[in-house]
């Protein structure tokens, strides 16, 4: 599947603040978006990924603005969500994708308190300060979109990433949770995309050779690892005004590996 065979559904002038942008699966959703007409804050950590991604939307024609933030700042992230208004006018959708994680394979009992907090920062953190940054905005506007990322360790557990990440991601879920129950009066819905394991540089590289990949694809009921197409359709459609009656709403996007 490629970006032009994705879901056509339609983002013409609305502003999109996506982080984690400049790269995987966050990096291919705004791209998706801007070629279906939206505006885009391709909001990361590195300004050179950032400005990559920005580059590739404006060569095919599109429109973005490159936000350079930590996630789990709150002063940077108020400017760069003021900057992307100042630029736009607004700021219709967000969606938060940005997330790190620690060592692979480690234990509970041996991770460093470090470790569980930068993990926590960026995934908990990170999304608490971005909504709550954009939360006033859209109560002004009548109407928003939100879309957390979590992870199919957040519904389950996390065998890869440990129990940091799997407490981090289960608190996206969480958060999610609440602001759809909190805002939905206020047309604001908020969702939470869930992907299993995408076939790419991240999960080849945190597998090595500790545990072969096509035993972790074999383990997926459809026979293979996600493609950042596959998480893209699901974020599209969670952003997309087609998702009218949906708030507080967790789609699975793993290949069968969740059944809720």
């Amino acid at each position: 599947m490629t970006t032009s065979s994705l879901p056509d559904y339609r983002f013409d002038g609305k502003v999109v603040m996506i982080t984690g942008a400049g790269q995987g699966i966050a990096a291919a959703a705004a791209e998706a978006l801007a070629a279906r007409g939206a505006r885009v804050g391709v909001g990361d950590l590195v300004p050179e990924r950032a400005d990559a991604t920005v580059s590739r939307i404006r060569d095919t024609g599109g429109e973005a603005t490159t936000l350079v933030f930590d996630v789990g700042d709150e002063p940077q992230v108020q400017r760069s969500v003021a900057a992307l208004i100042d630029r736009y006018g607004g700021v219709d959708v967000l969606i938060n994708a940005a997330g790190s994680y620690g060592k692979a394979f480690r234990k509970t009992h041996e991770t460093p308190l470090e470790e569980w907090e930068h993990v926590f920062a960026s995934n908990v953190r990170g999304t608490f300060l971005c909504c709550k940054a954009v939360l006033p905005h859209m109560l002004a506007a009548g109407k928003g979109r939100i879309v957390n990322v979590s992870s199919n360790a957040g519904r389950s557990v996390s065998p890869l990433l440990g129990c940091s990440y799997t407490a981090a991601k289960s608190a996206v879920i969480g958060i999610s949770r609440h602001l759809s129950r909190e805002y939905a009066r206020a047309g604001i819905l908020v969702n939470t995309l869930c992907p299993g394991p995408v076939d790419g540089k991240r999960v080849a590289d945190l597998l090595k050779d500790a545990y072969p990949i096509e035993q972790l694809a074999d383990s997926i009921p459809i026979g293979r690892l996600l493609t950042n197409e596959d998480i893209v359709a699901g974020l599209l459609f969670l952003a997309s005004d087609a998702c009218g009656a949906m708030t507080g709403a967790v789609l699975d996007v793993s290949g069968g590996l969740i059944l809720a």
